[in-house]
């Protein structure tokens, strides 16, 4: 029997001043993420993301379509220690935050 496997993975991960917040979203909808961010004492209020998604999960690049499926970066505000985000259906984004 195929065993279920989740729509939506995260990891964080801290380096120096950058906190990484990586969050894969299997599902074929957009997904809106609670994000709380605790052992710091800031967090800077705009960050940036970079995006990698697709219309379908299994799209890939080729010769005749070679930018199908790219990164994308863009800032983003309204960060802090609490925030929400939406992410992209067929998505991974990494969220970079500045905090001390």
């Amino acid at each position: 029997m195929p065993r279920a496997m989740p729509d939506m993975f995260f990891s964080a991960t801290k380096d120096s001043d950058t906190v990484y917040v990586k969050i894969v979203n299997r599902s074929a909808v957009p997904q809106q993420v609670h994000i709380t961010v605790s052992g710091l004492k800031s967090i800077a209020p705009n960050g940036k993301t970079i995006t990698l998604s697709s219309a379908g999960i299994n799209d890939t690049n080729s010769i005749t379509e070679p930018h199908k499926v790219e990164p994308v970066t863009a800032g983003v505000t309204g960060l802090g220690p609490e925030f929400t985000r939406t992410v992209p259906a067929n998505s991974i984004t990494i969220l970079e935050l500045s905090g001390k």
